[in-house]
């Protein structure tokens, strides 16, 4: 089977066998950071860039640190994990990153480069539902029965590759049509082989996916997801978002109100005014009447 998909994984916490928990699981890339990852161009500048050039999209932040923190009166610390197609070397720009923003994690998975370039597949760096699934199945070993919510964008493959992982994880898929599906994305044999091997080692008894949040990063049409099913929530920033976590329950109203203040001062956001956000919000049922009517007057 060969050393598996090129995945460098770091797990700063491991969490105990049993753990039913939340866990939560955030790309990096278009979902935390605004980072130009889809071309040659910005491939080149991704590994020259400092902490303090990285640019958290606004509000993000406040979401992460809300999540950690839980919707309680005491800190729960709840577990943060992150995914980024960056390669390994920019640890440490990235965790300064989350250090100036005080985003607290136990741990990121990058995508191998050096391994990558020195097996001849630099196609593989832009291939990413493949390097999604076996992320996430990797993820999925140190913490087998938990609750994951997971995060991403419209940028990629993220809700197709998302969506897959929780078919799997829920039973819906034999291993022959996980097979089928990966290679019906182009995901090249090898790889899925790998794939493949990581799934059949996740234990029968284990968790499920509680939530997918696809971020609207491109202004996509949030219709234009339906047909992944009632399991993924597209949402316009991170204002929307903070909505849809306190109707799930997984933020305060601290949160929510500091996202929307991030929001509110942020002079180059381009989702449109806050009002208008809620009302759509309200529309799309991604937050009740009832809990909205607890946010106050905005």
């Amino acid at each position: 089977m060969g050393r598996g998909y090129p995945l460098s994984v770091g797990n700063d916490r491991v969490l105990p066998a049993e753990y039913a928990g939340p866990a939560f699981v955030w790309d990096i890339d278009k979902t935390y950071l605004s980072t130009a990852f889809s071309s040659w161009r910005g491939l080149a500048r991704v590994p020259v860039e400092f902490a303090v050039d990285k640019r958290a999209i606004p509000g993000m932040p406040e979401v992460l640190r809300g999540l950690r923190r839980g919707p309680g009166r005491e800190i729960e610390c709840r577990p943060l994990y992150f995914i980024s197609a960056s390669p390994p070397f920019l640890r440490g720009t990235i965790e300064g990153k989350m250090l100036l923003d005080g985003v607290e994690h136990d741990g990121i998975t990058f995508k191998d480069w050096l391994r990558t370039l020195l097996e001849l597949r630099p196609g593989r760096l832009f291939e990413q539902l493949g390097f999604k699934m076996a992320a996430l199945l990797r993820g999925r070993l140190d913490r087998p029965r938990s609750r994951e919510y997971l995060f991403g964008d419209d940028y990629e493959r993220d809700a197709a590759a998302y969506s897959l992982y929780a078919r799997w994880l829920h039973g819906e898929l034999k291993i022959g049509e996980l097979d089928e599906t990966l290679a019906s994305e182009r995901v090249a044999a090898d790889d899925r082989r790998h794939i493949l091997a990581a799934a059949g080692r996740i234990p029968e008894a284990r968790g499920r996916v509680g939530r997918i949040y696809i971020h609207l990063e491109r202004n996509s049409r949030p219709q234009d997801f339906k047909k992944y099913g009632e399991l993924l929530v597209a949402v316009r920033g991170a204002w929307q978002l903070s909505l849809a976590l306190y109707q799930e329950g997984l933020v305060d109203l601290a949160c929510v109100r500091a996202a929307r203040d991030a929001v509110l001062s942020a002079p180059d956001h381009r989702f449109g005014d806050v009002r208008e956000l809620g009302a759509d919000a309200l529309k799309r049922k991604l937050i009740s009447r009832e809990k909205w009517r607890r946010l106050g007057k905005l």
